[in-house]
């Protein structure tokens, strides 16, 4: 029999992380919700409307609107991005992100990106 993943199970998936209300950029990568915290340079509110998903062509993804001008609280080399849970102290995915010094009281903006979930082969 072959391998099948129904995209209602990987959209729960996906539904996990759009689920998040916090967007941060952070120094390191961090491994749960203190060392994200720990390590925030920079965040920004999220809502489900900042989350689009869709089919994709190996599965289904998620797409995270760009967010312009996002203030920088804390100085430091950002390598990562977050989307958290701030209501519930939950870490809800991460992801590296281009490299780049940030200075406290400046912003930053960030592109779009996506988080594909492929269908099983």
């Amino acid at each position: 029999m072959g391998k099948l993943a129904p995209d209602e199970m990987i959209d729960a998936s996906l539904d996990y992380v759009a689920g998040s209300d916090m967007f941060v950029v952070c120094s390191g990568s961090p491994s749960d919700y203190s060392e994200t915290i720990a390590n925030l340079l920079a965040a920004a509110t999220v809502t489900s409307g900042c989350f689009i998903k869709a089919d994709d062509t190996s599965g289904r993804k998620i797409t995270m609107s760009a967010k312009t001008g996002i203030d920088i609280t804390a100085g430091g080399f950002a390598e990562a991005v977050a989307l958290i849970e701030a209501s519930g102290s939950t870490l809800r995915y991460v992801t590296t992100c281009t490299g780049q010094q940030l200075v406290s009281g400046g912003t930053v903006d960030l592109p779009a990106w996506k988080i594909n979930i492929e269908d099983p082969t």
